[in-house]
C-alpha cells in the first residue's frame, strides 16, 4: 500500500484549501446570477449608434435586479464591443458564445452587423433580440432572431404616407445609405410608391463615411424633386441638414427614424430640423404612457440626454426576456419559445406582439414633426392607422 508522506499530504491540503477558498466566491457569484450578452458598438465611429442600446440596457438591468432578479437571482448583461465592423461584430458574438455560453443576446441595430452575424446566431441556436430594421434580416428567416423596432417595409409605407397623404407630394427625391438597410428601405419605398401612382424622380445613393453630399442634394433638386427622402444613420443624417440649408434647398424632407436620434440631433440646430416628417418608430413619453415619461425621465438623469426609439425598444427587449427567464427559466430554445409567443406586452415604447413566422414584434410607427424651435418630436399620426 503505497501511502502519501505527511507533509506532502499537508502541503497538499493546504494547497486544497488556498485553492477553495480563491474560486469560492467566484463559485457562489456564478451560482447567484444569470448572465446573458450583448454585442453593441461601443468604441469607433459608430459608438454614437451604438449608445442608446447600451445605456438602456445598463438602465434595465439595474431596474430588473432593483426588483428582486430572476426569482432572486441578478441578471447581468455581458457586453462585447462590435466595432464599426461587420467582423468585429461576428467576433463579439462568437467570443460571448464561448466565453459564457449565454442563454439569450442581444445584437446590434446596425442590420449590416446583424446580417454579417447571422450564420453564427443559426448555428449557436441562442435567441438573438435586435433593433436592426432591415428587410433582408426577415428574409433569412432565422427563428432565433426577434426584432423590438418595426420592419423598414413598414417604416417605408409610413414615408408613403407622409409624403402622398400628409404632405400631398408627388415628385419625391431618395437620398439614401448604400448598404443593406438604405437599398432596402429605398427600393421599398418606391415600389409602395409606384402602387399609389407616385414616380420617386431621384434615387441617389452615398457611403455614410462621406462628407460631402452637396451632388446628391442638387441632383434630387434639380430632377425636380417637391420633396426630400432620407435614409442614413448619424453623423451623415447631421451632415445632410446641414448642408441642405447651406446650399438654400428649402424642399420639405421626410425621413426615417435615423434623423430623430440623439446621436444626429446632438450634431444639428433646431432650425435644421424644420421643415420635416419623421417615421420616428415611437414618440416617447406622454403619447405613449406615464411608464414611457418615467422612463424618460429617469434616462435623462442618468445620463443626460434624451433616449430614442432604440433605446427604448432595448430596454423593452431586457424587460421581456426577465419575464421570460422569471417563467420558463435561462433554457435556450424554452426563451425562443416563450419570447415567440409573446402577446400585448407593454413596454415603455409600444405593446409588443410576436409574428412567429418573421420574429417582429412591432407592428406600428408614429410620424412625427419637431415642435417648433426645438428638437422634440411630437406625434401627428400612427401608421397603419
Amino acid at each position: 500500500m503505497n501511502l502519501i508522506p505527511k507533509r506532502t499530504f499537508a502541503k497538499s491540503c493546504v494547497a486544497a484549501a488556498l485553492l477553495a477558498a480563491s474560486t469560492w466566491p467566484l463559485h457562489a457569484l456564478a451560482q447567484n446570477e444569470i448572465v446573458v450578452g450583448a454585442v453593441v458598438p461601443i468604441t469607433g465611429p459608430l459608438a454614437s449608434i451604438g449608445l442608446p442600446g447600451y445605456n438602456a440596457l445598463k438602465l434595465a438591468q439595474d431596474d430588473i435586479n432593483a426588483a428582486g432578479g430572476i426569482n432572486g437571482k441578478k441578471l447581468r448583461i455581458a457586453f462585447e464591443d462590435t466595432t464599426a465592423s461587420n467582423s468585429g461584430a461576428v467576433n463579439a458574438y462568437v467570443k460571448l458564445v464561448k466565453q459564457y455560453n449565454p442563454p439569450f443576446i442581444f445584437t446590434s441595430s446596425l442590420s449590416t452587423q446583424v446580417l454579417a452575424t447571422e450564420p453564427e446566431i443559426a448555428k449557436a441556436k441562442i435567441p438573438t433580440m435586435t433593433a436592426g430594421g432591415a428587410m433582408a434580416i426577415e428574409a433569412r428567416k432565422n427563428p432565433y432572431i426577434f426584432r423590438t423596432r418595426p420592419a423598414d417595409v413598414l417604416g417605408a409605407g409610413a414615408l408613403a404616407w407622409g409624403i402622398t397623404e400628409s404632405l400631398k407630394k408627388s415628385k419625391p427625391g431618395i437620398l439614401y445609405t448604400q448598404d443593406e438597410y438604405g437599398t432596402g428601405a429605398a427600393n421599398a419605398l418606391e415600389e409602395l410608391l409606384k402602387k399609389a401612382g407616385v414616380t420617386v424622380v431621384a434615387k441617389e445613393a452615398f457611403n455614410p463615411r462621406d462628407n460631402d453630399f452637396s451632388a446628391q442634394l442638387l441632383s434630387a433638386k434639380n430632377k425636380g424633386a417637391d420633396v426630400l427622402v432620407t435614409f442614413n444613420y448619424n453623423r451623415d443624417g447631421a451632415l445632410l441638414l446641414k448642408q441642405r440649408k447651406s446650399l438654400g434647398i428649402d424642399l420639405p424632407l421626410v425621413s426615417g427614424t435615423g434623423m430623430a436620434s440623439p446621436g444626429t440631433l446632438d450634431l444639428v440646430e433646431a432650425d435644421d430640423v424644420t421643415k420635416m416628417l419623421v417615421a420616428a418608430d415611437t414618440v416617447l413619453g406622454e403619447d405613449v404612457s406615464p411608464a414611457s415619461v418615467e422612463f424618460v425621465r429617469r434616462y435623462v438623469i442618468t445620463y443626460k440626454m434624451r433616449p430614442d426609439s432604440f433605446g427604448a425598444s432595448y430596454y423593452d427587449g431586457a424587460m421581456m426576456l426577465a419575464e421570460g427567464l422569471r417563467k420558463v427559466g435561462p433554457d435556450p430554445e424554452k426563451l425562443r419559445a416563450y419570447l415567440a409567443g409573446v402577446k400585448n406586452f407593454k413596454g415603455v415604447a409600444r405593446t409588443y406582439t410576436t409574428d412567429a413566422a418573421t420574429g417582429n414584434m412591432a407592428h406600428s410607427v408614429n410620424m412625427a414633426v419637431f415642435r417648433a424651435g426645438s428638437k422634440e418630436l411630437k406625434s401627428i399620426a400612427v401608421y397603419p392607422k
